[in-house]
């Protein structure tokens, strides 16, 4: 009996100290978050290849991460992020977010830019209770793919007016060949060369 109690203290201290760094990890992750100011952005474009806890970088320099990710209730072509950035990140009113692609890994992540000297700080100007929103701009690459159809399109047609050139070109100096003109020249050409040719032979002994 006194070995069960001995094992059952021994249970019950290890669950209290397994309970204890649970919450004090709770408290060490809220608080490192606690200065932190959540902003929402809506893309308008696909988001794959991102993931939560993902960077957000201000040009180029990690500011925050991405906290949720979701379909825009009022619009589903579009998909809602909040990301949670450092306090002194300089969001301002004229900031933009878009996304980038890191090398050829298909990783995506957010990367803002903008921010003029004089332009106002974004949570300054919203109204308090709500969660400031930073404008979203397409992507490069959602850009380049938009005008593909378009570069394809005018490649066909200069493909189809070079191949029209070429066969204009080449009816053309079938024509030229078929001519009276061209005719006349290789019948006076035969004439001047008979002579020579005969001027060339040298006369036979006697």
């Amino acid at each position: 009996m006194e070995t069960d109690k001995h094992y059952f203290v021994e249970g019950l201290f290890i669950i209290g100290i397994a309970i204890a760094a649970a919450f004090f990890s709770v408290w060490l992750v809220s608080s490192g978050h606690r200065d932190d100011v959540i902003y929402r952005i809506h893309f308008a474009e696909s988001v794959s290849g991102m993931a939560l806890g993902d960077p957000v970088k201000f040009h180029g320099v990690d500011i925050g991460t991405v906290k949720t990710m979701t379909l825009d209730s009022a619009d589903p072509r579009k998909v809602q992020v909040d990301v949670r950035l450092r306090k002194e990140a300089p969001v301002k009113t004229d900031t933009k977010a878009s996304l980038k692609l890191k090398g050829i890994t298909g990783v995506v992540y957010i990367e803002l830019n903008g921010g003029a000297p004089n332009a106002e700080s974004l949570i300054a100007t919203t109204p308090e209770g709500q969660i400031p929103e930073i404008a979203s701009e397409k992507s490069s690459l959602t850009t380049v793919m938009d005008q593909l159809p378009k570069v394809i399109e005018q490649f066909s047609a200069i493909e189809k007016q070079t191949k029209k050139v070429m066969s204009d070109v080449g009816e053309v100096t079938e024509r030229v060949k078929g001519s009276p003109v061209m005719k006349i020249f290789p019948a006076k050409e035969k004439a001047t060369s008979e002579p020579t040719e005969k001027a060339a032979i040298p006369p036979k002994e006697k």
